[in-house]
């Protein structure tokens, strides 16, 4: 087998290729490293998030397709981005809000309603509002936490 043969035999197609990603909670840490696979692998991808400065640096550095700086936990800003989608999505990815960081037993009873409250309602609204912007075999992750401490 030539070399050339092999190259033909092993290439594949990216496997987002043709498809959009968009990450809610794209500027940085889990959202920008997953823009950064998603584009590797072909997709389009939408920035979302608050920080306007910190969410171009974070289209710039992928290429992403557009990107809409704004609080993902205000219902309406989230209706009003997802309402302005003029293509289907095939995939969503929430990593936001930003965690807290206090620790476990430093937190009172309402710091962890909020905090609980605040992952929660963000999950369902964006199910909400992406649902009529998904085609079929969509995917919708969900990621939240901050890394072990002691």
């Amino acid at each position: 087998m030539t070399s050339e043969a092999t190259t033909a035999s092993t290439a594949r197609e990216p496997e987002l290729a043709g498809q959009t990603v968009v990450l809610i909670g794209g500027s940085a840490g889990i959202g920008l490293e997953t823009a950064r696979r998603a584009r590797a692998e072909g997709a389009e991808v939408i920035l979302t998030a608050r920080d306007p400065e910190r969410l171009k640096r974070a289209a710039d550095d992928v290429g992403a397709r557009s990107t809409a700086a704004f609080d993902a936990t205000d219902e309406a800003a989230l209706k009003q981005f997802f309402g302005a989608l003029p293509d289907p999505i095939d995939h969503v990815l929430v990593t936001g809000p930003g965690p807290g960081y206090v620790p476990l037993l430093e937190m009172t009873a309402d710091q962890v309603r909020h905090e609980v409250g605040d992952h929660l309602v963000l999950a369902l609204e964006v199910a909400r509002t992406a649902a009529g912007k998904m085609r079929p075999g969509g995917t919708l992750l969900l990621m939240g936490g901050t890394g072990g401490r002691r």
